[in-house]
Formats: structure tokens, C-alpha cells, sequence
């Protein structure tokens, strides 16, 4: 047995909570204040009126000219969210934090059946309202798998409960359209439309050979799911590692002109190196992407590819990665290798759009002692061998330090006066690092 736990409108929700002047008004949070930026949660009221995640400022005034736009605070929400998980914790010794929003709980063994696991939850619910903020809203999905507990959560929205059971799982799945369901988006529903399956339940009756010869696996699985078999990996917090770790932002035109382009680029390394670190990994290799007009990019020799974004006949991108001679996740190496890409591929000149740095393939500390090579001897990007154990130590000094006194509070010298609006703090919503649970 599993349930879902779905914050309702919790971005906008928590605005709400820490400024009662906004309660039952409609309100965005955007990640950019301006005509252009992008409404990435709105609050009940407004998507009552028609706003949607997605849309424009502009647009969204279009059909709700009373709309409060606030810039999003990811701080806040992290210390809202680790609240709320806390309390989740207490539930059950199985807890997912799928994302900032939302967990999965597996309460195998915790409860006797859905009701008395119903009745947890709700009193939950409430807990989080007394304890977290009263204008915090959460739908609750109980079902015998994780896919199924999350489809019920989305039913019946906010502050729902849904529980799905063998005996009305049928009647539910008979109501629901295909892309109704978590995972089918609009290519996979013309497929399926093509073959006379217009509601999950038509998917669920449908011959699983057949499915599989036009879905392959992913057939299999969904015909699995629709029959309520837990098919789906249960990760709990902290069981694996992140594949990647990176940061990206959309550069305004005025960086260029204020020659900022290198300490965008330093702290959205410095930024990912900080959370590499927090999972105590080493990374192998670091890309980044960057974006501009067409005459503003050159090849790197011996690394990256050309390729053109959604609108080429304005932008160019390219990507560029370096391999770390020892895997590493100090500053300096991190920084060095970013610096080194970043100069390979853009000249300097012309006007940057986008810009992106990524860590992967990671490995543990090896724990084994490395001895330096003869002076002047170097083994490329990351320092001399010797320079290793130093560089470590700093970072961790530098985290520390910033942990203390803020994230500003000490950096490269090319950074000092960048602007906080250039790279601020981000939050994604299946991004839950830096959410601690008490």
C-alpha cells in the first residue's frame, strides 16, 4: 500500500501563507519579474480565472488583469518543504521526496488496511496546517502502487482524498482519458487513439502482446500499472545518488555589456560544485552550453558539436566538455575547467542568451593517497597532484563559510559586485537537494 502526497498550488500557496495580504488572490510566482517572464506556479484563485503555468506575464493579465506577480524565493520553500516532510517521516520509515511538492510514502506494514492509513494521513494534513501554515492545501492518493496512488492524488484536487481499491479502480480508470495519466503526454495518446484506446480502462483491457508491439517495454508497464502490480522503483530519500548535477540561466543582453559572461558562468559552476559536494562525489567530466547569435560561436578544439535551438534563425548553440585528469569537485578545478570551455567557444564579443554547466559521471573518494609529481609537471585540467589535497580542504573551508554567512559572502575576485539577479537561486520542482528533514 502506497499514498502520494500532492501540495496543491505550492509555490503561490507559500506566498500566500508568508503574506496574508494575498490570500484569495490571484497570484503568480515567476521566475523573472518582467513582460516576458515565465508564471512557473499559480496560486488557486488564478487558475480558477484561467491563468496557467507556462504563461506569460503579459498573458496572464490578458485573462486576469487583478493577478499578483512575486519572484519566486526558493529559500522559502525549502524551509516550508522541510517542515512538511518531517512530518511525512513520522508516517512511515519509507518516504520519497519525489520532488519540492510532492513524496510518496510506502506504508507496508504500518497500517491495516486503507482506512486507518487514511485516517493518518488526513490527521497529517491537518498537522500541517497547525503546524506549518494554515493556508497550505495538500491532495492525498492511497492505492496498492505507487503509479496508482499517484493517479489518485490527482483526481480530486485541493485538500482531496482519494483511496483506490481493486473493487472501484475499474469505475475510475473507465472515466479517465489516456492522457489523463501520469507518464502519456500528446504523442503517446495519438498512438493509442489510433488503436480505439481513448480511456485508461480501454488501455487496461487491451492485449498486453499487442500493446507491446507498438509501445514495446513501455507496453508491458502500463499494462502492468492498470492492474494496480507495483512496477515502479521506489526510491527512497537518499538511496541513490544524482546522475548529473548542473545549473543553467537565460542571460539578459545587458550582461554582455557589462562583461559578465565569465561570472555568470563561475557561479553557476560554483553552485553545482557545492551540491556535488553536499553528496560527497567526485565528478569524471563537466560540459557546459552556450548560447548566442550565430557569429558569436566558434568551434573548441577537440571537444563540443554545433547545434541549433528552437529559433536558429536567431541563436546558435554549443556544447563543449573537458575530462578531469583526477575526478574532482574543489572549486578550482571546477572553475578552471568552465573558464577553459567558456573560452574556446565564445569569442567574447557578441551577445550570450544561455549558458549551462553540468557534472557527471561521478565516483566516490577513492581514499587512496596521491603523490605529487616533479615540480612543473602538470596533468591538466584540475592542478597539479599535488594541489589536490589543498584544494579540497579550501572548498570545504569556503562551504563552511558560506554556510555561516551566506552564499555571497566570499567568492572570486571576478565575481564581486555581480548582480543578484544574474544566476539567483533556482528551484526545480523534481529537484529536492538542500531540503533538509529535522
Amino acid at each position: 500500500m502506497y499514498a502520494h502526497i500532492d501540495m496543491n498550488s505550492y509555490f503561490a500557496s507559500v506566498e500566500q501563507q508568508a503574506n496574508p495580504h494575498w490570500r484569495g488572490r490571484p497570484l503568480g510566482v515567476c521566475a523573472y519579474l518582467h513582460k516576458n517572464g515565465c508564471v512557473i506556479a499559480a496560486s488557486i484563485e488564478a487558475k480558477k480565472k484561467g491563468a496557467k503555468v507556462g504563461m506569460s506575464l503579459e498573458e496572464c493579465r490578458q485573462v486576469c488583469p487583478d493577478m499578483v506577480f512575486v519572484q519566486n524565493d526558493p529559500p522559502k520553500y525549502r524551509a516550508v518543504t522541510s517542515r512538511v516532510f518531517a512530518l511525512l517521516h513520522e508516517l512511515t520509515d519509507k518516504v520519497e521526496h519525489y520532488s519540492i511538492d510532492e513524496a510518496f510514502l510506502d506504508l507496508a506494514g504500518w497500517y491495516r488496511d486503507p482506512a486507518e492509513a487514511a485516517w493518518a494521513l488526513c490527521r497529517t494534513r491537518l498537522r500541517i496546517q497547525a503546524e506549518v501554515g494554515d493556508w497550505l492545501k495538500c491532495s492525498v492518493g492511497i492505492a496498492p502502487s505507487k503509479f496508482l496512488a499517484k493517479l489518485a492524488s490527482d483526481l480530486e484536487k485541493p485538500n482531496g482524498l482519494v483511496i483506490l481499491t481493486p473493487e472501484n479502480l475499474d469505475q475510475t480508470l473507465s472515466s479517465l482519458e489516456v492522457e489523463e495519466a501520469w507518464g502519456i503526454g500528446p504523442r503517446v495518446r495519438r498512438r493509442l487513439n489510433r488503436l480505439g484506446i481513448f480511456t485508461l480502462m480501454d488501455l487496461k483491457r487491451y492485449p498486453v502482446a499487442n500493446l507491446m508491439r507498438v509501445l514495446g517495454k513501455a507496453g508491458w508497464v502500463w499494462h502492468e500499472r492498470l492492474h494496480g502490480r507495483d512496477v515502479d522503483r521506489f526510491e527512497q530519500t537518499g538511496e541513490r545518488p544524482p546522475k548529473s548535477i548542473g545549473h543553467s540561466f537565460c542571460v539578459p543582453r545587458r550582461a554582455t555589456r557589462e562583461n559578465t559572461i565569465l561570472p555568470i558562468m563561475l557561479r553557476l559552476t560554483e553552485r553545482a560544485g557545492r551540491r556535488l559536494r553536499s553528496f560527497g562525489l567526485l565528478a569524471r567530466s563537466m560540459s557546459i552550453a552556450v548560447s548566442c547569435h550565430p557569429e558569436g560561436v566558434r568551434r573548441a578544439e577537440g571537444s563540443g558539436s554545433f547545434g541549433y535551438g528552437p529559433d536558429s534563425s536567431t541563436s546558435l548553440g554549443m556544447t563543449g566538455s573537458v575530462a578531469f585528469s583526477e575526478p574532482a569537485n574543489d572549486i578550482f578545478s571546477l572553475a578552471d575547467g568552465a573558464t577553459r570551455l567558456l573560452e574556446a567557444m565564445w569569442d567574447g564579443k557578441h551577445t550570450v542568451s544561455f549558458l549551462a554547466v553540468t557534472l557527471t559521471d561521478f565516483v566516490p573518494p577513492s581514499g587512496q593517497l596521491r603523490f605529487p609529481l616533479p615540480e612543473g609537471e602538470h596533468e591538466g585540467v584540475g592542478g597539479t597532484v599535488g594541489e589536490g589535497e589543498r584544494r579540497q580542504k579550501t572548498s570545504c573551508a569556503v562551504d563552511a563559510i558560506r554556510d555561516r554567512y551566506g552564499e555571497e559572502s566570499i567568492v572570486f575576485a571576478s565575481m564581486l559586485g555581480l548582480s543578484r539577479d544574474y544566476a539567483p537561486d533556482r528551484i526545480g520542482f523534481r529537484k529536492t537537494e538542500g531540503v533538509d528533514v529535522a
